[in-house]
């Protein structure tokens, strides 16, 4: 086959399945999450209930416990319209096992209440505060 005909089929298919990629992808299709709404997305029980659960949660790591590593780690992730959390990052880092147990327990925390814009569910960033301490 000629090389000119291999390189434009590759090209075509490509282009294919790059489309297909976008169209079915939440994240392309939806709206942009927004960094302040209406009404703010709410950790079931409110703010004690979300300050329970990382007490619970959390394990401390050996290493940062035996070092003396106290701080705070900010983790910064998406509330989707139906409340999951996702897209979770560090924002603010404390040491690597704490940045890492931090993230853990965020993403496995159970569904928020969705922010809220003009009364439909919306994506709304948020942060949360982990703190680490003997």
């Amino acid at each position: 086959m000629n090389p000119l005909v291999k390189f434009a089929i590759t090209w075509v298919v490509a282009l294919m399945c790059f489309t297909g990629l976008a169209q079915d992808s939440p994240d392309l299709q939806d709206d942009p999450p927004l960094h302040y709404t209406d009404e703010m997305p709410e950790f079931p029980g409110g703010t004690d209930s979300l300050t329970a659960f990382l007490q619970r949660e959390i394990v401390y790591p050996p290493i940062a416990k035996k070092y003396g590593i106290t701080g705070t780690v900010l983790i910064d992730f998406v509330v989707e319209r139906d409340g999951q959390v996702t897209h979770g990052k560090v924002k603010v880092p404390l040491f690597p096992d704490c940045d890492v147990e931090a993230l853990r327990v965020v993403m496995s925390m159970p569904r928020w209440k969705p922010g809220r814009y003009f009364g439909k569910p919306i994506r709304c960033f948020y942060t949360v505060p982990v703190r680490f301490e003997n």
